[in-house]
């Protein structure tokens, strides 16, 4: 069981350095940076015998990310595989880090950039740090969730003279409502499950439209999963469906209240279920 050690934590994928772990060795985290802003592209260029100067569109960069602290263990042999531990989760391969601030917890993907570096205090106690780098730089949050139907309304019964019971409608907006939370724009993925004839998503504060064409045709048990930031669209997570695809406005999850509308070009039981990911600067 591990006990943390201060209501806000950093942890780099199955370590939380700032916790007493399974093996009772305790990690210790002194120093980190880099989780504010990332860098920017921005090249100014001076302007010709005027003051001032050029410059074109600036973009955030990779966030650098600099670990480091200390690595108490119960003994040498622990103190040598905690270390070993650290070595293996600071991984060239993509590796979780996720920071807990007072309970608000993000998290992004990183690689290591050069050594874990040890410096020994004792045989059971060693400084380490380490350099991780996020080529994605946003901070992603707890993705959320909402599906919707096509827009359809059944049920109900009007007459001419009032009775002390209601007889409801059901109805399906055809409309999925989600907030980002965050300051940037964080990713998307749509799940559309048959049966649809030729299904159109619109993001409707932006007007972007991913269109089907109208002879793609979704049975029963038949699904697309569309990667709205990789730009790909799969026919039960395995096929590629591109070629489908005849306007190709793909939307993101804008900070700020968001609406994806649901269509198609018929049928009346397809369901469109969207996944957002909040994210910060």
């Amino acid at each position: 069981m591990v006990t943390l050690l201060a209501p806000s934590y950093v942890s780099v994928g199955g370590i939380n350095l700032m916790s007493v772990d399974d093996f009772g060795v305790m990690w210790f985290l002194d120093r980190f940076t880099g989780w504010g802003a990332p860098g920017g592209t921005l090249t100014a260029k001076q302007r010709a015998r005027a003051a001032g100067a050029w410059a074109g569109l600036s973009y955030s960069k990779q966030r650098t990310l600099v670990l480091g602290g200390v690595c108490t263990a119960p003994s040498q042999e622990a103190a040598s595989a905690a270390l070993d531990r650290l070595i293996d989760e600071c991984s060239l391969d993509d590796v979780t880090l996720t920071v807990s601030e007072a309970g608000r917890l993000r998290w992004c993907t990183v690689r290591r950039d050069g050594e874990v570096i040890p410096s020994w205090i004792n045989s059971r106690q060693f400084r380490w740090s380490v350099q991780l780098v996020a080529l994605d730089p946003r901070k992603m949050s707890a993705p959320l969730t909402g599906s919707t139907g096509l827009p359809s309304s059944t049920g109900g019964l009007t007459i001419p003279f009032t009775v002390p019971f209601a007889i409801n409608s059901t109805v399906a907006s055809g409309q999925v409502s989600l907030t980002n939370p965050g300051n940037e724009t964080g990713p998307v993925t749509l799940r559309i499950d048959g049966p649809c004839v030729g299904p159109v998503v619109t993001h409707v504060g932006s007007g972007l439209r991913l269109v089907f064409a109208s002879s793609l045709t979704l049975g029963a048990g038949e699904f697309l999963l569309i990667d709205m930031e990789a730009q790909t669209v799969l026919a039960q997570g395995q096929s590629s469906r591109s070629m489908w695809v005849t306007s190709r406005e793909w939307s993101g999850f804008e900070p700020g209240s968001n609406t994806w509308s649901f269509a198609a070009a018929s049928g009346t039981t397809g369901l469109l279920t969207v996944t957002a990911t909040p994210a910060d600067k």
